[in-house]
């Protein structure tokens, strides 16, 4: 009898024992999954920071490229500017207009270009792809700009030998 009672009183021991154990693990898998307002408050915001430090980085690259492409651009325009003023008596009088025509355009292009950098610096993350948009395609024009006018140049230089 004693057996018995011992035997029980063990069987029940231990499932108390084993009860126990599983209720503190349904409670840690409840905590576990259970999210709070707070969580996802914290988890948006987190998620907000990283898209704009991330948006932010890309702007900064972008600016710094488009700024070396201007830059690049800003000297070969004033070296075919030199190159054209050294050989002014020795192209054609049409020659000469048609470059000074395009000299102006390309005053004028490097104009938008230098516009639109300024906005591009001063736009918010939001707006960044508008203006970046906008930036691309004055540096296209300009770049095109600066083709004409150099073509229109060895071609002039070309006709007065």
């Amino acid at each position: 009898m004693n057996r018995i009672i011992l035997l029980l009183t063990l069987t029940v021991f231990f499932g108390l024992v084993f009860l126990t154990a599983c209720s503190d693990q349904e409670e840690t898998q409840k905590s576990e999954t259970e999210v709070t307002a707070e969580d996802v408050k914290k988890e948006a915001k987190e998620a907000m920071e990283t898209a704009e430090a991330y948006t932010k980085q890309q702007k900064e690259e972008y600016l710094q490229q488009i700024e070396n492409k201007k830059e690049e651009l800003d000297q070969k325009i004033q070296e075919l500017q030199a190159q054209a003023q050294s050989k002014a008596t020795e192209l054609k009088e049409e020659t000469k207009t048609k470059l000074n025509q395009s000299l102006d355009e390309l005053r004028s292009k490097q104009q938008a270009v230098a516009k639109k950098l300024s906005e591009l610096k001063s736009s918010s993350g939001r707006a960044w792809d508008d203006i970046k948009a906008g930036t691309d395609s004055a540096m296209d024009e300009l770049s095109q700009s600066f083709e004409k006018a150099r073509n229109q140049f060895e071609e002039g230089e070309s006709k007065s030998e």
